[in-house]
């Protein structure tokens, strides 16, 4: 195995807020809103840095039908990372991403290294 190495100076990799959405929650990117199975609504706009983004991590299962996933996928379907603007560092927003009434669980995403 290769020791890690670290990412060059100035490199563009950021590191995001991985954070997994408590069971009922989905998040409308168009609308920029989470929207629970009853109705209820979080926009988080304020609680993050502007151009911030908020990502699937597999948005080909953001899109399905729930009904139609199996039980892992439907796990799968949960899993977001919140891609903070060049310059905004993870650790100093995740416990506001942990406190949305939308999110189970947020943590910094991993460190990058090159093999």
């Amino acid at each position: 195995m290769f020791p890690a190495v670290p990412l060059p100076e100035g490199s563009d990799v950021r590191i995001p807020v991985d954070a997994t959405l408590k069971p009922g929650w989905r998040y409308d990117s168009k609308g920029r809103v989470f929207v629970s199975d009853e109705g209820r609504r979080f926009r988080p706009g304020a609680e993050l840095p502007k151009q911030s983004k908020i990502v699937y991590k597999v948005p080909s299962l953001a899109r399905a039908d729930v009904r139609k996933l199996s039980s892992p996928e439907r796990d799968l379907q949960r899993y977001l990372q919140v891609i903070l603007p060049p310059g905004q560092v993870a650790s100093e927003h995740v416990e506001a991403v942990r406190h949305w009434p939308c999110i189970a669980e947020a943590q910094v995403g991993p460190q990058v290294s090159l093999p």
